[in-house]
């Protein structure tokens, strides 16, 4: 894996990327948390999520949101977030034009950019949702998009948030026709604090996106 600069709208976006020895291998984007609750891409979980796709063959970028460590111009709105996320997902198709798949992790407000992006971006093929952020309500943005993905959450966080997760699934099935398949991590809270819980976590989601990725029918 190297570093490497993005040109954004705000500056420069610092990223790290992983390109697969294989010719054609599928790519991925890693969403961190919001920088506001001190998330960003060498947190924990967004490295353990870049890790999962990587050891799967992909090529897969984690990046620092605008103004964030090494990311220049300020903190910025979900929408100015939403334009870092586009220009990564264009950077890493320019760089293998030969790839014709690209999945989507995000780990809390990073998996309700995912959903964001999945609605956006038609060429989207599977993605996966790490403790979501439980306080947003609003599904307006979603419409109809026939896909399938993968909710991961801590079996020890909040009974809300489980919650939240259980209702996040039927809404995604009613209104976008979003098959989401939910997997509780035994023990974790919504950081994967404990390093077993962490690894837990990255097993089940390599785990996840290897059967799918690999599947004939999987990917709509």
């Amino acid at each position: 894996m190297i570093d490497v600069i993005i040109p954004g709208k705000a500056g420069k976006i610092h990223a790290v990327y992983h390109k697969s020895s294989k010719e054609g291998s599928p790519l991925a984007v890693i969403l961190s948390g919001s920088p506001r609750q001190k998330c960003h891409m060498n947190d924990r979980v967004s490295y353990a999520m870049f890790r999962a796709f990587m050891d799967l063959d992909f090529s897969v970028v984690r990046f620092n949101y605008r103004g964030v460590n090494d990311s220049e111009g300020s903190i910025g709105t979900v929408n100015d977030n939403m334009l870092d996320i586009a220009m990564v997902m264009n950077w890493i198709q320019n760089q293998n034009e030969e790839s014709e798949k690209i999945w989507l992790a995000g780990h809390q407000m990073g998996a309700w950019y995912v959903l964001q992006m999945l609605m956006r971006r038609t060429e989207v093929t599977g993605f996966a949702l790490v403790s979501p952020e439980e306080s947003i309500s609003d599904f307006g943005f979603l419409s109809t998009r026939p896909n399938r993905g993968v909710l991961l959450q801590g079996q020890n966080e909040s009974e809300e948030a489980l919650a939240f997760g259980a209702h996040l699934k039927q809404v995604l099935n009613k209104q976008a026709k979003i098959e989401l398949e939910t997997i509780r991590v035994k023990n974790a809270d919504a950081y994967y604090t404990q390093s077993a819980d962490l690894r837990q976590m990255y097993n089940d989601l390599k785990a996840y996106v290897g059967r799918e990725n690999l599947g004939e029918d999987k990917l709509l």
